[in-house]
């Protein structure tokens, strides 16, 4: 018989106490996590009130969703009645360790002839069930094994699995293993040896090292190299530094010291696309147009005249000329912040909202985009390009844009500092987002902002000449997003977008693993070194674990290691949030890393697909058609993994009105 399995009045109490708690730390809406789970709001609701009365499966479901061990949410203590027996099956949880491992050791109790089935549980956990009374079968759905007593097997519990008792009443011990970051079993990807102790140690590492870099640059996209017996693991780095002299054209390398000293050696894919430097009648987008170039040409050596020039450059009072000219130097070893990008951070109060749709800001600190996003790489760039396709573009006279996810509006800002003559309509549902547009454009008659979604922006009496858009497509459904752009243009409108996009995939781990590595790729390209001297507690650990963490998380998302580079990434994230960091960074630098935690949140929230729901330049190109456009240009403005204009970066798209 198979029955639903009916919680204590005990377990009932602790879920209803953890769910809240547990999901609220993960970022995830109610709308979010019955996404995820399949279990609705109302139900989710009245679980979290403690008005609910779920089953076993439902908080396995809930577990897995919210990718905790079920333990979590059921219990905090050991020896705990689980389910009742008036079902047939009672479980009672009697151990829980998490070092080094998680694991939670269940026993169960089942009448005969009685069957549970259950899901799938998160990616990587395994059981191991030993009957101690009984005869049973266990395991996968498909492929069960027979077990009497003594007898014990282990299987992986990420797909559907059971557990039936035959003819007698049954027991069984169940250990459910759950993922972690201890090391995993050295595969293809990584090499072990030595710490070097002579000369001749270090020769032949440095050997070893040339090839590892002539690989990468070929192809091999990832390699881990692991040392043993090394006796200063302090003074591990400035050796390795000093020996190897790691920076090799086509690969990044990353020390990192997890159970010993590592060498993260990674190929740096894909080429940034150039933008087309033809003569302009505009000397401020032309200036635009070489540094957006310059940034991206590691040909380009610079001198000390050229790097004077920028500095003074990033001292401008134009956000866009100061952001190109500190990408350049960035890009060329001297790194550098943007003027605008260290203000005080400034909090917006929390305004009660009648719809409980999701918005940005539910998932991504708006405050913080707001003042570190002009050290996202190629950031500046996307407003030069669309300034490039609307100068090409638009009919001598046609000015009025309307701007759809305008957001805190730097973009924006830039673009106005090249084509000064637009009269722009944004679009933004955020009240963050509107309150930081609302200051940045003050004194400009020309910039009108409308707090609503594009979605339910009506059909204009009028058209606009063009749309624009930068960085917001994903934030939506993507058909719905261009459908309703598509409404304000009359045939043949322009529409100009620039966002960023994950390589092709047709599977939700491919999907997974091509969000990681992208958001990733982002964030090593800007782990900028930094003096850790003179620098508060909370922000050296913020640095620390930063260049710990996201380069084992990117090895392991590119060596197909998806579940630990998931996890992690998670981990890391939670970690950040719990740490007390001041309004002003203490170091300027300090904004790359302030960009990182943005850069985490948004790559949790698109593992959720809750306001972060990127796709594939090829799939927003076939959506564009059935939403009414035509692909007139495309290009790759920054490549983050891939070597294709078909892979994951930031893009820009021209879409004619059909």
């Amino acid at each position: 018989m198979e029955n639903p399995m009916v919680l204590s009045n005990e377990i009932r109490q602790s879920v209803s106490l953890s769910l809240a708690r547990v999901r609220k730390s993960r970022g995830l809406s109610l709308s979010g996590l019955a996404e995820a789970s399949g279990i609705g709001k109302a139900t989710l609701s009245g679980i979290e009130a403690g008005r609910g009365n779920p089953t076993i499966e439902t908080v396995w479901r809930l577990a897995h969703a919210l990718g905790v061990p079920f333990g979590e949410l059921i219990s905090q203590e050991q020896d705990q009645l689980v389910e009742s027996s008036s079902t047939g099956v009672s479980v009672r949880l009697i151990n829980k360790q998490s070092s080094p491992f998680v694991i939670e050791t269940y026993v169960m109790d089942m009448a005969p002839h009685t069957k549970r089935t259950a899901e799938a549980h998160m990616p990587g956990v395994e059981e191991n069930v030993v009957v101690l009374k009984g005869r049973a079968l266990t395991g996968s759905q498909a492929e069960p094994v027979f077990l009497t007593a003594g007898k014990s097997c282990s299987f992986a519990a990420d797909i559907p699995h059971l557990y039936q008792s035959l003819d007698e009443q049954t027991s069984m011990m169940v250990s459910v293993i759950y993922p972690t970051l201890a090391e995993a079993a050295p595969g293809e990807h990584d090499i072990h040896r030595e710490w070097p102790r002579s000369e001749d140690d270090w020769s032949g590492l440095q050997q070893q090292f040339r090839r590892l870099a002539l690989e990468s640059r070929q192809g091999v996209s990832a390699v881990r190299l692991s040392f043993t017996d090394c006796e200063d693991p302090l003074g591990a780095e400035q050796q390795l530094l000093q020996n190897l002299q790691p920076e090799a054209p086509g690969m990044q390398t990353f020390y990192v010291n997890e159970q010993g000293p590592k060498l993260i050696c990674l190929s740096r894919e894909g080429s940034h696309a150039l933008l087309d430097e033809e003569p302009l009648d505009n000397s401020r987008l032309q200036q635009a147009l070489e540094l957006s170039n310059l940034a991206v040409s590691p040909w380009r050596q610079l001198d000390e005249a050229d790097r004077a020039g920028l500095q003074t450059l990033v001292q401008s009072d134009s956000i866009c000329l100061s952001s190109l000219a500190a990408e350049v130097l960035t890009r060329n070893g001297s790194p550098c912040v943007p003027l605008r990008a260290a203000p005080r951070y400034e909090v917006t109060p929390v305004v009660q909202r009648e719809s409980d749709n999701v918005l940005f800001e539910d998932r991504i600190d708006v405050d913080g985009y707001a003042a570190w996003e002009l050290v996202h790489p190629a950031y500046a760039k996307q407003s030069v390009a669309i300034a490039q396709q609307l100068h090409h573009y638009l009919a001598p006279g046609a000015t009025r844009i309307i701007d759809i996810g305008t957001g805190p509006g730097l973009p924006l800002k830039m673009l106005l500092e090249l084509l000064p003559e637009l009269q722009v309509t944004t679009v933004d549902p955020s009240e963050t987002a509107f309150n930081h547009l609302q200051k940045l454009f003050r004194h400009s008659p020309n910039v009108h902002s409308c707090k609503t979604s594009i979605t339910d922006l009506p059909a204009p009496e009028r058209p606009f000449d063009a749309a624009i858009s930068v960085g917001a497509s994903h934030h939506l459904d993507t058909l719905a997003f261009l459908s309703a752009t598509r409404r304000q243009l009359s045939r043949d409108g322009i529409f100009v977008v620039s966002d960023e996009m994950i390589s092709p995939f047709s599977t939700i781990r491919q999907r997974k693993i091509g969000l990681m590595q992208h958001h990733l790729q982002y964030i090593a390209d800007t782990l900028v070194p930094i003096s850790l001297t003179d620098l508060p507690q909370e922000e050296h650990r913020l640095v620390h674990m930063l260049r710990q963490d996201v380069p084992q998380a990117l090895f392991e998302a590119l060596s197909g290691d998806e579940s630990r580079s998931e996890y992690r990434c998670r981990r890391l994230l939670e970690r950040l949030h719990a740490l007390t960091l001041s309004e002003q960074p203490a170091d300027p630098l300090q904004v790359f890393y302030r960009f990182h935690i943005l850069e985490l949140e948004a790559l949790v929230a698109g593992l959720d697909y809750e306001v972060e729901q990127k796709t594939s330049p090829d799939c927003f190109s076939d959506l564009a058609r059935a939403a009414g456009f035509s692909v007139q240009h495309h290009c790759r403005l920054y490549a983050t993994c891939g070597r294709t204009d078909r892979d994951a970066g930031t893009h820009l798209f021209v879409l004619q009105a059909l």
